[in-house]
């Protein structure tokens, strides 16, 4: 069976949404090893290895990963501060 671009792209989306689930600790024991075992088989050991290194090469920038968590902070940081404060003291 031949799989279009378009199949192999969703094939990557899902394999990546199953593998941050997994961090996250969404799956049991079991239904990790049960997935690994079929990413295993569509995705070689390798492969896996080696974009696991990337992926963690890419947020190992402390900088970077400040700047997206302070992005939505500074936008807030104008009039809107004081009225959002409120609102998550009240949330809490």
């Amino acid at each position: 069976m031949q799989l279009s671009p378009e199949q192999v792209q969703s094939i990557n989306i899902l394999l990546s949404a199953v593998q941050v689930a997994q961090r996250r600790g969404a799956y049991s024991l079991q239904d990790a090893s049960t997935l690994q075992e079929a990413i295993d088989k569509l995705v070689p050991r390798e492969e896996q290895e080696r974009q696991a290194a990337e992926a963690a090469a890419a947020n190992a920038s402390p900088e970077e990963a400040e700047a997206a968590v302070s992005m939505p902070d500074e936008s807030d940081s104008g009039d809107d501060d004081d009225e959002g404060g409120d609102s998550e003291e009240e949330a809490e």
